[in-house]
């Protein structure tokens, strides 16, 4: 263990200010559920229903707007990207406290749809500016922030909205929202290689050495068939030159021409179509199509779904913990005890990423996914509050090492520029097992028995994650075959 990793990193001004604002900037949206929860259920006197209906549907554009803002950020930089994040921050959020429940849910999806894309910028950052272990180190220090920021950020919304107004909490919720992307934008932390300064990781350093062989490395077998893909649709639209021996043979479709150079001894191509079904003027409209998913989505190789299964099935455990202990508390009479859970489950995360980082090595998501969702299934065997609370500390410490594996792995599959789309749709993946994990676990709760949840949440992420491990393993024993 080498915790002087982590006092290393945060020498570096760079690192240690993106780490900061990265704490800064989360605060808002941690704390946004629980106010928007409280404004529609309690001020508007809507219930808890339409609460929920409200809070989906920002979901559902912090999971749209991910990519896009990911995407955006490699396409045209740091701060043009942020732009629109910080006026839309600034204009809606203050505005949908005065809303009727209708427009409500349409400025809540677009509230999210244009949030502030913080969790791909520091990861983002992070990939650029670490390189080997200190990248592992790096990726997982920042998990322990963002495990310190929601151990806070809920429980400060629900102060500022009690004590203040749910009005008040919504725009304090899009100032700071839009503050935060302002200092990202005034920061700009270096999102490409090229952005670094010449007193960046020196040449000798063998993690940089080590760290760029492997990833060089994994790019190449990973990306192999997306690039023979891209050349041979250039060569079908003709893209690429063909260059070929003269040689005096006629096909009847392609001018041949002869050895002396006295010019072509076939005759030109007709215009039409060819037997394949492919024009002779150019590419299909299914090429054209094919042309444009490799361009655009080369990089989603079967490992980086597989890791974005890992990160799905990570939020469906989660969440679905989470449901399930207020479940079994509640229906123990011990519902408000739930926080002293949440302080053993969040503070075994914190824990255990702290020692994972200063472990340094590299451990495959797949595995690390499996072991915190297995860890989730004694606390189904456990009555008690305190019970309850020791029983969380296995899953708790597994939870922040899964999320920096996850990243980690992100970062090496996946070139720098399209990392932040990359990162995008790893935190829309989250979004996407966090909603799904709520009511798929509270059906096996109302069907079976509260702490049936934990066994439905950990086996949900299991069968994902498996099935996620044997396709890609049995896609990498048909790829040598087929070469």
């Amino acid at each position: 263990m080498d915790f002087r990793a982590y006092g290393r990193l945060l020498q570096d001004p760079r690192i240690r200010n993106l780490l900061a604002v990265g704490f800064i900037a989360r605060f808002p949206h941690t704390a946004a559920g629980v106010i928007l929860t409280l404004h529609v259920a309690v001020t508007l006197g809507l219930g808890y229903g339409q609460a929920g209906l409200a809070a989906a549907a920002m979901t559902l554009g912090i999971a749209c707007g991910s990519p896009w803002r990911g995407r955006a950020i490699d396409r045209d930089g740091l701060r043009r990207a942020l732009l629109p994040s910080v006026v839309a921050e600034a204009v809606i959020w203050p505005v949908v406290p005065w809303l009727p429940f209708g427009f409500l849910l349409v400025a809540v999806f677009f509230g999210g749809l244009f949030a502030v894309p913080i969790f791909s910028v520091v990861r983002q950052g992070l990939g650029v500016l670490t390189h080997g272990a200190d990248r592992q180190t790096a990726f997982t220090l920042d998990s322990i922030i963002t495990e310190l920021v929601f151990m806070v950020g809920p429980a400060l919304g629900a102060v500022i909205a009690a004590t203040g107004s749910t009005a008040l909490g919504l725009t304090v919720v899009g100032l700071s929202g839009a503050l935060s992307g302002a200092l990202l934008m005034w920061f700009n932390p270096p999102t490409r290689s090229t952005q670094l300064a010449a007193d960046g990781p020196s040449a000798g350093d063998p993690f940089t050495e080590e760290e760029d062989r492997e990833q060089a490395l994994s790019q190449a077998v990973h990306t192999a068939p997306v690039r023979a893909t891209v050349a041979a649709a250039d060569l079908a639209t003709g893209a690429l030159p063909v260059v070929t021996e003269a040689v005096p043979i006629v096909t009847g479709s392609l001018p041949v021409i002869a050895a002396d150079g006295s010019g072509p001894v076939s005759p030109a191509p007709r215009a039409g179509r060819h037997d394949d079904g492919r024009s002779a003027d150019g590419p299909t409209r299914d090429e054209r199509w094919r042309l444009w998913r490799v361009r655009h989505f080369g990089w989603v190789t079967p490992e980086v779904l597989g890791v974005l299964v890992v990160a799905m099935a990570a939020g469906i455990a989660l969440v679905g913990t989470e449901v399930t202990m207020v479940a079994e508390l509640e229906h123990a009479g011990q519902e408000a005890s739930v926080g002293v859970v949440y302080a053993f489950w969040c503070g075994a995360s914190a824990l255990g990423g702290l020692f994972y980082g200063a472990w340094g090595r590299q451990v495959h998501p797949y595995l690390l996914g499996a072991l915190f969702a297995l860890a989730v299934v004694p606390m189904a065997f456990v009555d008690g509050l305190w019970a309850l609370a020791w029983a969380s500390v296995p899953s708790g410490l597994l939870t922040a090492p899964t999320l920096a594996a996850a990243s980690s792995r992100i970062s090496l599959l996946v070139s720098e520029e399209r990392r932040g789309e990359a990162m995008g749709y790893y935190g829309s993946a989250m979004t996407a097992g966090s909603a799904l994990g709520a009511p798929v676990v509270g059906l096996v709760i109302d069907a079976v028995s509260p702490g049936a949840g934990y066994v439905g949440a950990a086996g949900a992420a299991v069968v994902m994650i498996g099935a996620a491990a044997i396709l890609t393993a049995a896609r990498r024993r048909r790829s040598p075959a087929r070469g």
